[in-house]
């Protein structure tokens, strides 16, 4: 839709903002909201999986295996929303990819496509929360009784 501005006896055309508008800020607008789940709720997450795990395979702790642990998830808690905004910055372009008019017009392909950057933009999380678990969680042989078979540990 276009309007028309006057100023100083010039009439100056101007678009104004459509639904279209809209359906771009909500696609960026998920892909932020995902990495911010993922930097919050990820980092409890993988935190919390690792102490499970360790205390699973090791039982009670020593002072300097659990100030070991205290000092690793300090240093998950800046890790991990930098790979969570990594991430996030890889899916991008597959989003923009989606929004352009022949994705848009078909929208199987065009949902199909958004739910490709969502699962692009979680992928590093869940990479990182599976190498801690497996590498920083099961010291040894030990293997979790939940620990899928198919997924190597170390």
């Amino acid at each position: 839709m276009v309007t028309g501005i006057c100023f100083d006896r010039f009439v100056t055309e101007r678009n104004t903002s459509g639904a279209d508008d809209v359906f771009w800020a909500m696609g960026c607008g998920t892909l932020v909201a995902v990495a911010l789940t993922w930097a919050t709720l990820g980092t409890l997450l993988d935190i919390v999986l690792v102490a499970r795990t360790q205390r699973y395979c090791l039982g009670d702790l020593s002072v300097g295996e659990g100030l070991a642990g205290f000092m690793w998830a300090a240093s998950r808690l800046v890790i991990f929303p930098v790979v969570s905004g990594v991430s996030v910055l890889v899916s991008l372009p597959i989003d923009l990819l989606a929004r352009l008019p022949w994705f848009a017009e078909r929208g199987w392909l065009k949902a199909a496509m958004v739910t490709l950057a969502i699962l692009v933009s979680i992928s590093g999380p869940m990479a990182m929360i599976l190498y801690d678990v497996a590498t920083v969680g099961t010291p040894g042989d030990c293997v979790p009784p939940w620990w899928p078979s198919w997924l190597p540990l170390q």
